[in-house]
């Protein structure tokens, strides 16, 4: 039996454990399952008593993951990334486990440092993009931006736990957990189209992609690199293995590029992809955002205006394709099927409403809208006439206009100077 005070005592305190099931039933769909097929849903059901046996079970050492459940899910181009997806208990754990870590490790390893912006409390797409028009005013027109090559794949886990994070725990009382956390056996791998089999490699050493550990310990492998950049007084912004420097010159670019090759592929064994300064689909080049046009973190830059990456568009247009054609709409549930749009353009808006969005592009998105709420709801059995919903069945829905979201996100918004600079109409300044 574990001592209260002991770091997996802490990790099975019922506020803990309560504390975890929040955090993740918060940003899971209702359907998330792992190999064994329970839900959030069918977890929620029996909430405390599921809760309790993990508390027993962490208490007494005889706490075991279970396998895990790859899906590989479809990236820019023709590329996927592999997730690794746990049962709703393990995921309870894993996130248990790291809220009690994450202060401390952040203070070791001053995670909080101003170059990183993912997995972050205050701190994600928006702060980071905030800090490179930040820059850019004060005269960087000179970007290097990079890509690592399968980082949390290569990512060498065992230096990384035995070196940097078990020396500085109290005990050894998480020891074991966290390891098993990261050689999770794969449940499914003969379900899987031969084509994925490479995605998930049997003797994995990388950090899991869809684990709830690997954010965390991700920001710790990477400290180093945003230290020793930051040291030089490189202006550097990393979103987990995305990063940008913002520079003033090509040299000073071209300085920036030799240290980051140096920490990261002879200190950290990793590899950053190929430079391409010339390629418009370069992953690693140095280029000024008004000849070439960047891409970072589904945000294009050109030196004038930021706007979403056209495959975040698209992504939203296939979501609502999916939604006039989910099981909501064969149930004839019509609620569901109007808070899951709601919620959809919500969140969409919420993401990129700090970009240039005006009112042309909104409407296209509320057009979108009427259509596949209007074949959604005839699949229902409504009798609707046209083909979209008119501007009276809209209001009528509950699902407000494009721009009503637009404003509330706009209206949180601090430093509204510097992102009225990079929208290109006096309206979208309003």
């Amino acid at each position: 039996m574990a001592y209260p005070k002991s770091l997996v005592g802490k990790v099975a305190t019922r506020p803990n454990l309560q504390g975890a099931w929040e955090d993740i039933s918060r940003s899971a769909k209702p359907l998330s399952h792992g190999p064994s097929e329970q839900t959030i849903q069918d977890f929620r059901t029996n909430l405390t008593s599921n809760l309790e046996t993990i508390r027993k079970e962490l208490l007494s050492g005889t706490y075991q993951f279970g396998k895990v459940r790859a899906v590989a899910v479809k990236k820019k181009g023709s590329k996927k990334r592999p997730l690794r997806i746990a049962d709703i208990r393990d995921r309870v754990v894993q996130r248990a486990i790291t809220r009690q870590l994450e202060k401390h490790l952040e203070e070791k390893f001053d995670l909080l440092n101003p170059a990183s912006h993912a997995y972050l409390r205050n701190r994600g797409v928006q702060s980071a993009i905030k800090r490179m028009l930040q820059f850019h005013r004060e005269g960087c027109g000179v970007v290097f931006e990079a890509d690592i090559v399968n980082f949390f794949d290569t990512v060498n886990v065992h230096k990384l736990l035995k070196e940097k994070i078990f020396p500085l725990l109290q005990d050894n009382t998480l020891h074991d957990l966290i390891e098993d956390a990261f050689n999770m056996e794969i449940g499914n791998r003969d379900d899987l189209p031969e084509e994925d089999w490479g995605l998930f490699p049997e003797s994995s050493t990388g950090l899991p992609q869809g684990g709830y550990l690997s954010p965390l310990f991700s920001n710790v492998y990477l400290s180093v690199f945003d230290h020793k950049m930051l040291k030089a007084k490189f202006r550097l912004i990393r979103y987990a293995d995305d990063f940008v420097i913002m520079c003033q010159t090509v040299k000073e670019a071209e300085m920036a590029y030799a240290l980051s090759c140096e920490i990261l592929e002879h200190e950290l064994g990793l590899k950053l992809h190929t430079r391409d300064d010339k390629s418009s689909n370069g992953r690693t080049r140095i280029v000024s955002p008004t000849q070439t046009t960047i891409q970072f973190l589904g945000v294009q830059f050109n030196g004038s205006r930021i706007w979403p990456a056209s495959e975040k568009r698209k992504k939203l247009s296939e979501k609502l394709t999916d939604l006039s054609s989910s099981n909501d709409v064969r149930a004839n549930d019509v609620l569901t099927l109007l808070k899951s749009t709601r919620n959809l353009i919500e969140g969409w808006i919420a993401s990129y409403g700090f970009t240039d969005i005006n009112t042309t592009y909104a409407s296209k998105i509320d057009q979108e809208i009427n259509r596949h709420l209007w074949l959604a709801l005839t699949e229902m059995g409504w009798k609707l006439d046209g083909t979209s919903l008119s501007a009276k069945q809209r209001a009528k829905s509950g699902v407000s206009h494009v721009k009503y979201y637009l404003h509330e996100t706009r209206a949180r918004l601090s430093d509204q100077e510097l992102w009225r600079a990079y929208w290109t109409t006096e309206e979208n300044s309003k």
